[in-house]
């Protein structure tokens, strides 16, 4: 289910369903102080989520997913709830502030045209927006230990830089293997 904003240029479209989970397997974690960046290459099929077992929370009938690249999960260190999620897909780049409070998702397109290469616009909200973006999803006091610990956070953007790259190539790879 959706529900629209209010005025006619919304940030993105409210999901009262949680994001699909990711597949652990398919991750690496980055520790970086208060968060962790779990970095994932992603096939998102209906396929993998029927493999997957997803169709008890997400209706796999009304949509085909069809879509794959790199992901990060945004993730407080110290309980593993995700609050933010990049996912810089070959199709459909965008990303998801999660409203954990309200169980479900606002999601937000990327437009590759106006901003260019997904990854490096991830990169760019990682290193210069990301408590800002943690305020919005509702993680206040993770977005304040980001502010104060910006020395734990930063160092480790550049791992994920190098994982994301690494992710969008295996990505690619599970996807060719699949058609």
């Amino acid at each position: 289910m959706t529900t629209m904003e209010s005025h006619p240029y919304q940030r993105g479209i409210f999901y009262t369903t949680m994001p699909i989970p990711p597949v652990p397997e398919h991750c690496i974690t980055v520790d970086a102080g208060p968060v962790a960046f779990v970095i994932e290459s992603r096939l998102l099929t209906n396929e993998v989520l029927r493999a997957q077992n997803i169709a008890g929370s997400h209706d796999l009938s009304a949509a085909v997913y069809d879509d794959f690249g790199a992901t990060v999960h945004v993730c407080d260190a110290s309980d593993g709830i995700e609050h933010l999620r990049f996912d810089c897909f070959e199709k459909e780049p965008h990303y998801h502030y999660i409203k954990n409070a309200e169980q479900g998702n606002l999601i937000c397109r990327i437009d590759e045209v106006a901003e260019g290469d997904p990854i490096e616009w991830t990169l760019g909200r990682l290193r210069q927006r990301l408590p800002e973006m943690l305020d919005l999803a509702g993680a206040h006091q993770l977005a304040l230990a980001v502010r104060e610990r910006p020395e734990l956070v930063t160092p480790a953007i550049d791992r994920v830089d190098e994982l994301l790259r690494r992710a969008q190539i295996e990505a690619a790879r599970m996807r060719e293997q699949a058609s």
